[in-house]
């Protein structure tokens, strides 16, 4: 099975890039391939326990929930981007796994492809 990484690096409010990493990834279970999600710079703000999307009009995060946790996509976040956006309080529904921007490159070629969005 091949490995695909979906990188969304906009902020979660005001585009809809982060709603499109989860789409995409979700609609790949039914090939031969295995998606991730890693949220990078301002996409590491969705994975805060209090961002809200939907309070501006736009999809909520919180429909990715049910679909991270049926199908197991794991989610990423690079700590030091954490830090730089204040995101203190992950939200738990994701599961994201913390990575050192150290290790990102050595991460990115872990992956059979990586497809920034």
């Amino acid at each position: 099975m091949k490995k695909l990484l979906f990188v969304a690096y906009q902020s979660p409010v005001g585009s809809v890039w982060v709603n499109e990493a989860f789409r995409t990834a979700f609609g790949m279970y039914g090939e031969d391939l295995e998606p991730n999600v890693l949220l990078i710079e301002e996409a590491s703000v969705a994975l805060s326990k209090n961002t809200k999307p939907e309070m501006l009009g736009l999809l909520p995060l919180s429909i990715c929930h049910k679909y991270i946790k049926r199908y197991g996509t794991k989610v990423y976040a690079v700590k030091q981007h954490l830090e730089k956006y204040r995101v203190k309080e992950l939200d738990e529904n994701f599961g994201a796994e913390v990575i050192d921007e150290a290790n990102l490159p050595e991460f990115l070629h872990s992956f059979d492809y990586v497809i920034f969005m």
